[in-house]
C-alpha cells in the first residue's frame, strides 16, 4: 500500500447488505481512485478492536468467500469512535469571518459519536432555530492508542484520512456559550463513507485543500497549510490531556465560508490534491 499515485490504495469502510442487521467492516482494494459501486468489497476484521491496533497490518486477510460488490451494500458510517475531537478557529480567516480572535492554543470541543451519519444520508435540521452552518473539514482517524506522543512522532499513530462536516447550531454556540448542545445533534456530524488508510508517518500534502460546496456553488476552498495548528502538533497536545484511542476521530477544523444550510440544501465536502472519498449531504 503507497499514498498516491496509480499504486494500490486501501479503503476502509462500514457495512451491511440491503435490509440485514449486522454492520460488517469492509475493504476496498484500488488504484487510488475512491471506491465505485462496481469495486470489491471483502469483509474483514475490525481493525480498531485492538485497543493496541495496528489497521495497516490487521487489514491483511479478509474472510473467505466475503467478497461483494460496494454497490450492493449499505454503506455506514466508516468508524465507531470511542470519543470525536474538534478543532475549533483552526484557520484563521474563519476566526476572523465570525468575529473571533485566533487562539493562540487548540479550541478543542468533543461530538457525541451518535452524532456520526454516513455520506448520501439525509439530515433532518432541527427546528425553531435562526442559523445552522456547514463545515468542511479534514478529519484524522487515529490508528493506534496515542498518550503524550510527540509532534516528530505523532503522525506514526494515525491510520488515514476522510472528510466530514462539522454541522454547527450558531444559535446554541452562543447561548450556551459552550458547544455541546451546538454540535451534537444526532446528524451533525456526516462522514464520507470510506477512510484512506496510510502508511504509518504519512500525512496529505500541506497544499491540498478542504473545498466545501452548497447545492453546488463553492463556499469554502483553503489549503492545509493555512491551519493555524498542523496535525502532528494537535495529535501531540490532545494526547497530554487523554488517551487517543484507535479508531478515534479528530475534526481538524474549518476555513473560511462556512454557509447557513436550510432544506433541500445538498452540502458536498472534499480534498482536492490528494485523493479521498467525496463527502455530500442532503438536509430536510
Amino acid at each position: 500500500m503507497t499514498s498516491g499515485g496509480n499504486d494500490e490504495v486501501l479503503w476502509l469502510g462500514r457495512a451491511r447488505a440491503p435490509g440485514a442487521a449486522g454492520a460488517r467492516t469492509v475493504r476496498v482494494r484500488t488504484r487510488g481512485a475512491a471506491p465505485g459501486p462496481n469495486d470489491v468489497a471483502e469483509e474483514i476484521d475490525d481493525p480498531f478492536a485492538d485497543d493496541d491496533g495496528d489497521p495497516w497490518q490487521q487489514t491483511a486477510d479478509a474472510r473467505a468467500g466475503s467478497q461483494q460488490q460496494v454497490g450492493a451494500l449499505e454503506l455506514l458510517a466508516p468508524a465507531r469512535p470511542s470519543k470525536v475531537i474538534c478543532v475549533g478557529r483552526n484557520f484563521r480567516a474563519h476566526a476572523a469571518e465570525l468575529g473571533n480572535e485566533v487562539p493562540t492554543e487548540p479550541l478543542l470541543f468533543f461530538k457525541p459519536p451518535s452524532c456520526l451519519v454516513p455520506a448520501g444520508q439525509t439530515v433532518q435540521l432541527p427546528r425553531g432555530y435562526e442559523r445552522i452552518d456547514m463545515e468542511s473539514e479534514l478529519v484524522v482517524v487515529v490508528g493506534r492508542k496515542a498518550s503524550h506522543v510527540a509532534a516528530d512522532r505523532a503522525l506514526e499513530h494515525v491510520a488515514g484520512w476522510l472528510v466530514g462536516n462539522d454541522v454547527s447550531n450558531r444559535d446554541l454556540q452562543k447561548r450556551d456559550k459552550q458547544w455541546t448542545r451546538a454540535k451534537g445533534f444526532d446528524g451533525f456530524g456526516p462522514l464520507a463513507a470510506w477512510i484512506r488508510l496510510t502508511p504509518p508517518g504519512f500525512a496529505p500534502p500541506a497544499q491540498a485543500r478542504i473545498r466545501g460546496w452548497l447545492n453546488g456553488q463553492a463556499k469554502q476552498s483553503a489549503p492545509l497549510a493555512d491551519m493555524v495548528f498542523d496535525v502532528p502538533f494537535l495529535l501531540a497536545y490532545i494526547s497530554a490531556c487523554m488517551t487517543l484511542m484507535p479508531g478515534d476521530l479528530i475534526f481538524t477544523g474549518t476555513p473560511e465560508g462556512v454557509a447557513a444550510l436550510q432544506p433541500g440544501d445538498s452540502a458536498e465536502v472534499a480534498l482536492e490534491g490528494f485523493e479521498l472519498a467525496p463527502l455530500v449531504t442532503p438536509f430536510a
